[in-house]
């Protein structure tokens, strides 16, 4: 939970990056004083029902600094043919309880395309630098900011702290700063799945088709157990946990 384009079977290098969109949801919590324990959980990609790549997300501390890295890589198909790798990192801390981020870098390798893009956070000096390739923006600063990957902490840390209904935050993409409001919802069975989660969906201001979902799991650190991201032409990208640790 910047914008990307739907995914096509024969550019391996533009769906994989979907991802991001998915996995990368971001923003500021009122006061959350729990903060998220540490894990690793792998996940299948798959897209509009067939599989094409694995995924791992691994929340880590050392000391007081935060990192949260997600790992795509292409398995099936011409993702696996091009050697599609993504990474994405989140630097972050916490500040009055809710999660701030310090960096974001996303890198994307393959045979056909290779891509990097960063966010540098600036507190003291009240300001963003956001850079894709060669465009460079600097961006206003906001308490409590977070780029869209890091929003799966914040909206997991929200479950973990009893919070419902509609929840606003602040994200940061490649060129502005802009709100997004998520709606925790209640628990309800996943899809494909023999679990229930909390049902969480981003609200969008216009009804053009595309949505965004996610259900964490009840328990065990309010994991995602699937998200799934479905696009204004109808097709659909999904990440379903297949292993903790």
């Amino acid at each position: 939970m910047i914008r990307a384009s739907s995914p096509r079977t024969q550019q391996p290098s533009r769906f994989l990056p979907a991802l991001v969109l998915l996995l990368s949801l971001a923003t500021p919590l009122p006061l959350l004083a729990t903060e998220v324990a540490p894990f690793v959980a792998h996940y299948e990609v798959s897209r509009n029902g067939s599989r094409l790549g694995e995924a791992t997300l691994t929340l880590s501390k050392e000391g007081r600094d935060w990192s949260f890295v997600n790992q795509t890589l292409g398995t099936q198909g011409l993702a696996a043919l091009g050697g599609v790798k993504i990474t994405e990192t989140s630097k972050f801390g916490y500040r009055n309880g809710e999660v701030e981020t310090r960096q974001y870098t996303y890198v994307q390798e393959s045979r056909f395309n290779n891509r990097r893009r960063s966010v540098q956070v600036d507190r003291e000096g009240r300001r963003i630098i956001a850079t894709d390739r060669d465009d460079v923006n600097e961006l206003p600063y906001s308490t409590g900011v977070v780029d869209r990957q890091l929003l799966t902490i914040a909206l997991m840390q929200a479950v973990a702290a009893g919070e419902t209904g509609s929840q606003p935050f602040t994200v940061v993409g490649r060129r502005n700063v802009e709100p997004q409001t998520w709606q925790i919802g209640g628990v309800e069975p996943v899809p494909q799945s023999n679990e229930k989660g909390w049902r969480i969906e981003r609200i969008r201001e216009s009804a053009d088709g595309r949505s965004t979902t996610l259900w964490l799991d009840q328990d065990q650190g309010h994991l995602p157990l699937r998200i799934e991201q479905r696009e204004d032409d109808g097709s659909s990208l999904e990440l379903r946990l297949v292993k903790r640790g």
